[in-house]
């Protein structure tokens, strides 16, 4: 599978779990470490673009391992 197919991918899974904060939070943290740096920054702009960064309040949408303070 290539990465823009992990991309498209964790988009489809973000979107099905939005439902759940937590579980949200932790698929987003699984696709920032899995996805190359460009891909991740794609999916940041498409967490923005969709509402769900406000969702994902325990982990930054701009860095893979950073916390919001």
């Amino acid at each position: 599978m290539d990465k823009s197919s992990f991309l498209n991918y964790y988009k489809t899974i973000l979107e099905k779990v939005s439902f759940d904060k937590r579980l949200l939070e932790k698929e987003y943290k699984k696709a920032k470490e899995l996805l190359e740096d460009p891909e991740a920054r794609d999916l940041d702009s498409w967490v923005k673009s969709n509402g769900l960064a406000n969702k994902i309040g325990a982990f930054s949408i701009d860095s893979r391992s950073e916390r919001i303070n």
